[in-house]
């Protein structure tokens, strides 16, 4: 595809002014004729149901800029970072993008990008490094921490501990990915501005002198970054993280400062406290009725993890304590938070491994495109060809690998156990009857 085509990755939960800001920020940079989202559906990638479903997400998404919406499968989308990176980027470069936009927490892109190249050019040992640091007990992200800080540099490696740097590091390495197989997509890092993920921000509007950052990078090599603007582009003047908003909404507070009215509207949030009651419920009665060798079948659960959730199990008087008692220096707060929601999916590992297997082949693994929304652009993306199936009709994907079968089956069942935790019926709610919505 020929034309200029902008790709962005995204969770939306909710969209929020930030949002609209790196969308702004990356139109502004790459100046395309049309702008693909792959957006998480009704899991993210913490572990956690979603504040609102994937549809009313999408169609937000749809009217505050984007083109088309693509589901990023339920396996990638709750997964570790580098899992959800992959598939993302496989999913936009199937869809014929020719920019990828991402946000960051650097001013100087040049180095994550460097810092890209180490690990991959020191891909096996640094793994090597990080299994050795790992059997002392740490978590995979602090075993990778200290890896690399002998490998690649301390002051190097430091940009690797913001949390939207860990994801930019990824996506620039599955775009080296897809060069190395003749597919040249050009990152497009935009700084982050105003409140991290988990603050707010009540200051006054960034045209008032404070600057932002986008930055063109080709491919995941350190080219001289081009600078795309001195002032923000269309951005209202509060904003505030996912967490935090999620968390006003919980209790009750007024987010209108930070989202824009569409998300403000919305009517029908996740309650989230009794989604947390109905998960712990539902999980004290998978555990107590299964042995733990049929626990340790579930996806990433080993390594006595489900000795351990036997014991805590019965003491857990809330979601939220059965989830401290379970985070320790070796499982995070959010791996532990992605294995109970394995457990609730019934999630056997081997098939899980075989469907990643599968899309760590690239081109000729199970990429496909979910459609949730699309306007005229988006159709005409669409009808450009993409190198991937593209599923509008969730019922009439009988001649589609069966790979593809297996994955689209978690995506039905992760909603069906998001209606669930919502309290809502399933029939009424069923993937299968549900349509894209196209403008």
């Amino acid at each position: 595809m020929s034309e200029r085509i902008l790709g962005i990755t995204a969770e939306y939960d909710p969209f929020h002014n930030g949002h609209r800001y790196h969308l702004n920020c990356a139109r502004e940079a790459a100046r395309p004729e049309g702008v693909v989202c792959v957006m998480s559906g009704d899991f993210t990638q913490r572990g956690e149901p979603a504040i609102a479903d994937k549809w009313r997400r999408a169609r937000i998404a749809l009217h505050q800029g984007v083109d088309l919406v693509l589901e990023l499968p339920f396996l990638c989308a709750c997964n570790r970072a580098d899992r959800f990176a992959a598939g993302a980027v496989d999913i936009l470069a199937g869809a014929g993008v020719s920019h990828i936009a991402f946000g960051c927490e650097t001013e100087h892109p040049e180095r994550l990008a460097e810092l890209a190249r180490l690990q991959l050019s020191c891909g096996s040992r640094w793994e090597a490094r990080i299994r050795e640091e790992m059997k002392g007990g740490l978590s995979r992200a602090k075993a990778a921490q200290i890896a690399g800080d002998a490998l690649f540099g301390e002051d190097l490696n430091r940009l690797s501990l913001e949390p939207n740097n860990i994801l930019a590091l990824e996506y620039l390495k599955r775009i080296r990915f897809w060069e190395e197989r003749g597919r040249r997509i050009e990152a497009v890092p935009i700084l982050r501005y105003g409140a991290g993920h988990k603050e707010a921000d009540v200051r006054c509007d960034p045209a008032d002198g404070h600057p932002f950052a986008v930055s063109m990078v080709a491919g995941t090599a350190g080219s001289e970054p081009r600078v795309a603007g001195d002032s923000a582009p269309g951005v209202d003047s509060c904003f505030a993280g996912g967490s935090v908003l999620r968390r006003m909404l919980c209790c009750g507070e007024d987010i209108r400062p930070f989202v824009p009215g569409e998300t403000a509207e919305t009517l029908n949030w996740l309650d989230q406290e009794s989604a947390r009651r109905e998960m712990l419920r539902q999980l004290q009665g998978i555990v107590l009725r299964s042995t733990p060798e049929e626990l340790e079948n579930i996806y990433c659960v080993g390594e006595g993890l489900e000795n351990r959730l036997h014991r805590e199990i019965r003491e857990a008087e809330s979601y939220d304590g059965l989830l401290d008692r379970m985070t320790s220096k070796r499982y995070t707060a959010s791996a532990i938070r992605r294995i109970l929601t394995y457990i609730l999916m019934g999630l056997p590992g081997g098939r899980a491994d075989a469907i990643l297997s599968g899309r760590s082949d690239g081109p000729t693994g199970t990429r496909y495109g979910r459609l949730l929304a699309a306007n005229e652009a988006g159709r005409r993306i669409l009808g450009s060809a993409p190198s991937m199936p593209v599923i509008a009709n969730i019922n009439r994907t009988q001649n589609l690998p069966s790979l593809i079968r297996d994955s689209l089956s978690l995506d039905i069942r992760a909603a069906d156990l998001y209606h669930l935790l919502r309290g809502e019926s399933i029939t009424e709610n069923d993937d299968r009857r549900k349509q894209p919505w196209v403008e």
